[in-house]
């Protein structure tokens, strides 16, 4: 990780669960971090704690809804004004539905996806344009994805409906392979692109659906650090795609 001491990361959906865990890790590894959330408030308290612990980089709270294409251009000129080239980006901002896709009112759905989708899609454009401008070579992009991304689940613990949110993460399980193909014709860049897709994780989204009572779940940490395994491989390796499920979990 010493390679990114210093250098910036963005990391979306930073205000709890794994964007929270994962930009703290990244400061204690010396990045100056950008969280973006809806809910500043909590980022800002978490860049105090993370200054009163002594850690080596720095954390910046910048309040966006990422559902607005308009709000991940202003991000994205913040970072630019205040600190320079983007390095890292977490794309981990995530709009969860249960409601079966038939009773989802029209904004809610559009809401999904423009979270979990578009504005993914967004967020790598305005990163790898900051990376393309700095000239940084080794820029590195990871999409929180989900298992659900990978196949349609019928069941989970009793929860009506995932359908949707299994829609918009298969969309993203395909962007982020499209996204490695288009930079292999940039490989003077060396922008490598991870897909974590972990099964359920104990957050305030699986909490809200009850599900962390009652079946196995991963912790926020885990997911964390499987992003800093990706990030710390060498400049040769690229690990496209990372599936990882709490043990006994059914699907």
């Amino acid at each position: 990780m010493e390679r990114y001491a210093g250098r910036v990361a963005v990391v979306t959906g930073a205000s709890s669960g794994i964007g929270a865990r994962i930009a703290q890790d990244l400061v204690r590894e010396g990045l100056v971090v950008v969280g973006v959330a809806r809910r500043m408030h909590l980022v800002q308290e978490l860049a105090v704690s993370l200054v009163a612990s002594g850690a080596r980089g720095q954390l910046h709270a910048v309040e966006a809804d990422l559902a607005d294409g308009a709000e991940v251009r202003r991000v994205f000129k913040w970072v630019e004004d205040k600190l320079g080239g983007v390095s890292v980006l977490v794309n981990n901002a995530a709009f969860l539905s249960t409601q079966p896709m038939q009773d989802m009112e029209a904004a809610d759905m559009q809401r999904l996806f423009a979270t979990n989708l578009t504005a993914v899609a967004l967020c790598c454009r305005e990163a790898l344009a900051s990376m393309r401008r700095h000239g940084l070579k080794n820029g590195h992009v990871v999409n929180i994805n989900s298992v659900t991304g990978h196949t349609v689940i019928r069941d989970v613990h009793g929860v009506p409906s995932v359908s949707a949110y299994a829609a918009s993460k298969n969309g993203l399980t395909a962007l982020s392979k499209g996204l490695r193909f288009d930079l292999l014709k940039m490989p003077e860049y060396k922008i490598r692109v991870t897909n974590v897709s972990p099964g359920l994780v104990c957050t305030e989204m699986v909490a809200a659906m009850e599900a962390s009572r009652t079946g196995p779940v991963l912790q926020v940490q885990d997911i964390s650090e499987i992003v800093l395994y990706a990030l710390r491989t060498p400049d040769n390796v690229e690990i496209g795609e990372i599936t990882v499920r709490p043990v006994g979990e059914p699907f």
